[in-house]
């Protein structure tokens, strides 16, 4: 998307070009020496000419006609699997039970304490072997796995060992017990597994190899404290294409920002972290945002322990009063980059209890936003338009008459040049740089309030029009500025400040 300025501008004067075609007509005049005629009668306001654009999905016209250029980044997405996946794996794959009363072995992360999770899914396979030469009853029972306020458990028969050969065994490996639905409510951190193996006569012996398997574990609801950690987002590149036609010059915004848009689900409290946020520019640099909420962060919204499903939202920006965005929008930004982690519980209160489901989720989203205003020196843009005067071998010389009216608060200069079929110069529009529309002044808000006109004459005598007559190209140049009708100021561009543009011809005949 072009520069809605220098946008209008090109488009208003290649316009001029493009009626170039016009001269076509004038054989029409009887063969007069000199003809006069209008070319261009242009009267049309910036909002106008944005809504012609191709693309206007950046350009966002408030209602009281202030113009901001917005670019939005990708959306960074972290699920409950990204973030606490280490619940779902917090087993080993096969845990030996070396004791009657043994606890299982969770690996959770440094500072997790867990008061409880339901379980979606879960498979338990057990393998017990019994080496005692009378028939053995084993019952086996998990006290912080409960349905209903019931414990899992259950109990299986064994045959006596016959002292030789493998010893018996009861197993459930071809149908696992399915865990669904189940809820574990830990004690002091810890799940135990229990086991009685009785003889008939009703001696307590041991079971001989007892093992354990709990596998594809998927939970609904944890809820407990996450700990205080730091885990890792992702990173973005915002592209601004402002400026795109570019050639020169400096162009300061006077209210850049920079908003983080925030969504979160999860029940704990977290903070944004945002790391290598940086401002790249025209000339290849990579500036540093600067400000205390990237040393300090800022917070996430969440969802209260009572507030289970709800999506909480809010937006924290970047501006010139937190940051020195406006000196790093002022060297020409084509990209803004960044990093963004999450760091749970930053505070470390443990008395705060949190929660997830399995469709938590916290989700980041960046804007830059360029108001349009702000104060320009000497901003070179051009584009590049086909022309063709080759057929009219009947002109001798060309005088241009061009008269602008203009509303919009920005000193605009316009050169051309006309280019051969290889690109060469082969003459300029005109003969040094003229200001062809001055910038109306502005009050002390930055809002014009006077309109600026001026008349331009542009000749091509006989010499100058023979030179231009195999011109395939004119590559159109605006500069604009706002040092000379409001040195000083910030300036802002509104949708609905009207540029009039009259474009007249002479044309002397053969």
């Amino acid at each position: 998307m072009r520069n809605a300025v220098l946008f209008a501008v090109l488009v208003l004067f290649g316009t001029a070009c493009r009626q170039l075609n016009n001269i076509d007509e004038w054989e029409v005049s009887n063969f007069q020496p000199e003809v006069a005629f209008p070319l261009v009668n242009s009267n049309t306001t910036l909002q106008e000419i944005l809504e012609s654009a191709d693309d206007l999905s950046g350009i966002v016209v408030d209602p009281d006609g202030r113009i901001r250029f917005r670019y939005i980044g990708d959306i960074i997405t972290r699920t409950s699997d990204d973030i606490f996946g280490t619940l779902t794996s917090a087993l080993p794959s096969l845990i030996p039970v070396a004791s009657k009363k043994m606890p299982l072995p969770f690996n959770l992360p440094n500072g997790v304490e867990i008061d409880q999770v339901v379980l979606k899914k879960g498979d338990f396979v057990y393998y017990i072997e019994n080496p005692n030469k009378e028939p053995i009853k084993v019952d086996v029972s998990f006290p912080q796995i409960l349905k209903d306020g019931k414990p899992y458990s259950f109990s299986v028969d064994i045959a006596a060992f016959s002292g030789s050969g493998a010893r018996p065994s009861a197993t459930n490996q071809i149908t696992p017990a399915s865990l669904a639905g189940y809820t574990l409510v830990p004690k002091n951190d810890t799940v135990y597994v229990e086991y009685e193996a009785t003889t008939p006569g009703g001696s307590k012996v041991n079971a001989g190899l007892f093992l354990v398997r709990i596998t594809n574990l998927q939970f609904s609801y944890a809820e407990g404290f996450f700990g205080s950690l730091l885990y890792k987002g992702g990173r973005d590149t915002v592209e601004i294409d402002f400026f795109k036609n570019y050639v020169k010059g400096n162009i300061y915004f006077a209210d850049p920002r920079v908003s983080f848009f925030l969504e979160n689900s999860f029940g704990i409290p977290s903070r944004s972290i945002v790391r290598d946020f940086k401002v790249f520019t025209v000339d290849n640099r990579a500036l540093g945002v600067e400000s205390v909420f990237l040393r300090n962060g800022f917070d996430f919204p969440y969802p209260g322990i009572n507030e289970v499903g709800q999506v909480k939202r809010s937006t924290f920006t970047f501006d010139k009063t937190n940051s020195n965005l406006d000196v790093l929008f002022g060297a020409g930004p084509t990209a803004v980059a960044y990093d963004v982690d999450a760091f749970t519980n930053p505070d470390g209160n443990i008395g705060q209890k949190g929660f997830i489901t399995d469709k938590s989720f916290y989700r980041v989203q960046v804007e830059v936003e360029l108001p349009l205003y702000g104060s320009v020196s000497n901003f070179l843009a051009q584009d590049v338009f086909d022309v063709d005067l080759s057929k009219y071998n009947n002109v001798k010389q060309l005088e241009f008459k061009v008269v602008a009216d203009n509303e919009m608060p920005l000193d605009i200069a316009i050169q051309g040049y006309f280019l051969s079929s290889t690109g060469q110069v082969l003459d300029s529009l005109m003969q040094a740089s003229s200001q062809i529309i001055p910038g109306a002044q502005t009050d002390a808000q930055g809002i014009a309030n006077k309109t600026s006109s001026k008349t331009t004459l542009i000749g091509f005598d006989e010499i100058r029009f023979a030179r231009i007559r195999t011109a395939k190209k004119l590559r159109l140049q605006a500069s604009i500025a706002t040092g000379i009708s409001n040195p000083g100021k910030s300036v802002r561009v509104l949708a609905s400040q009207k540029v009039n543009i009259k474009i007249g011809a002479k044309a002397t005949l053969q």
